[in-house]
């Protein structure tokens, strides 16, 4: 019985990368939206993201479930079916599978083999990082041993074939101009950048502030608290193109500096059972924004004064949200135009931006609206007030800052969510 399982499972397996690839290609095709999914802000970071494994990546969907299971089984079985190998070689049985004599040397390579894909099975079902280290060697070995014993053996390539696919996304992901390594390189040069020290934030800093804006900064613990320099966060999220497009699950890893302001924004998400990369990227006075499908294809690659001016929005709003003692070292100017609302604009990069805030009646913000963010599809830019809804205050890392966050276009149709971010973790004035 194992034999046919282990063909259904190399077929179904082969079958799901090679139609979730063409999926994913036919799906996010520059213009159709993918930008205004993906072009997001409203988080990001940290250091918690897996970024190094193809299955693993898929760990958050139904799709990906199935495959991981899926892929799973394949190399469980895999590791199975070399035990063949041994009990040829040392007698333990009537193995008519193999034709020709095994050594007793050969029993143990095939008794390695068997041991290190059944390993890696129980490192992929564990989501574990280091799974493609017993997969590399695992699937090597088995191939030199299926190439001496090919007659008999030679179906046992396929699943290595498998194997390799996940392995050669993780050595793609790891070059130098893949979007993790840019994203690395890019944080390494920003943190050593020379930083102002960092004095503790007073009552007295915050006195030419807005009453609403006083009153939020104590809500969330800035007083007391060092100034802020620099912050790296961790994000849930889901993500989607259109009002009716199904969501996309993603982690995302974001380091925002304000001295001078900066943004890096690094997203994994998959669709389709196919991976996505993301990379924002806003240093000194140009953003760039751009996706690859599995880290290779290119379907995105926006740039220029639309993007530009819309991340320096995206900046303004990380600030208030998740970094509101930066304001006090950052041109922002503030009017207030109710007992609940007040408009922050900022200047950067030649570019002025505004928002409304609004908070709560305790005094926490609740809502920003800015008509200074473009929605950029394809060549097209479509001019829709942009809002962040946030919600679920809690401590982080001992800062108190709101957890959820919705992003959304206002449209004449109506209002519609295209991304949904949960905080994972946050950190300020870091150093790596």
């Amino acid at each position: 019985m194992a034999l046919p399982i282990m063909e259904w499972l190399v077929s179904y397996v082969g079958r799901s990368v090679m139609s979730a690839s063409a999926r994913a290609v036919s799906t996010f095709a520059p213009g159709d939206g993918i930008d205004q999914a993906l072009d997001e802000h409203l988080h990001a970071a940290g250091q918690t993201v897996q970024l190094q494994e193809f299955v693993v990546r898929n760990a958050h969907t139904t799709n990906g479930d199935t495959m991981r299971m899926a892929f799973t089984i394949l190399l469980a079985l895999h590791g199975l079916i070399h035990l063949i190998g041994p009990a040829k070689a040392f007698g333990w049985g009537n193995i008519t599978q193999l034709r020709q004599p095994i050594s007793p040397t050969g029993g143990v390579l095939w008794l390695l083999a068997a041991l290190l894909l059944i390993g890696c099975a129980v490192g992929v079902a564990a989501s574990a990082r280091w799974w493609w280290y017993l997969a590399l060697a695992g699937a090597l070995l088995s191939q030199y041993l299926i190439m001496q014993a090919w007659g008999d053996a030679k179906f046992g390539t396929l699943a290595n074939l498998v194997i390799a696919v996940p392995l050669l996304l993780l050595a793609l992901d790891a070059r130098a101009g893949s979007f993790r390594s840019r994203f690395a390189s890019d944080r390494a040069a920003l943190l050593a950048r020379p930083v102002r020290p960092a004095p503790i934030v007073t009552e007295a800093d915050i006195a030419a502030l807005p009453p609403l804006m006083q009153t939020y900064l104590r809500r969330v613990g800035a007083v007391g608290r060092p100034r802020v320099r620099n912050m790296r966060i961790a994000f849930d999220a889901q993500m989607r193109s259109s009002a009716t497009s199904p969501w996309m699950n993603s982690t995302i890893q974001q380091y925002e500096f304000f001295d001078p302001p900066a943004r890096l924004f690094y997203m994994n998400a998959t669709r389709a059972g196919v991976p996505m990369d993301i990379y924002h990227r806003y240093v000194d006075s140009s953003a760039t924004f751009q996706v690859r499908i599995a880290g290779l294809v290119p379907v995105v690659d926006q740039q220029g004064p639309e993007m530009t001016k819309s991340e320096t929005v995206t900046l303004l709003n990380d600030i208030v949200v998740m970094a509101p003692a930066a304001v006090l070292d950052l041109p922002c100017t503030w009017e207030t135009l109710t007992d609940r609302t007040v408009r922050a604009t900022i200047t950067n990069a030649g570019y002025t931006v505004s928002a409304v805030l609004t908070f709560d009646a305790a005094g926490d913000l609740v809502g920003f609206v800015s008509n200074d963010r473009s929605e950029l599809s394809g060549k097209e830019i479509k001019r829709y007030p942009w809002s962040t809804p946030i919600s679920d205050y809690a401590e982080v890392n001992g800062i108190r800052i709101g957890t959820r966050g919705n992003a959304n276009w206002i449209e004449p149709t109506g209002e519609w969510t295209y991304g949904k971010f949960t905080v994972k973790g946050i950190e300020y004035n870091v150093t790596k």
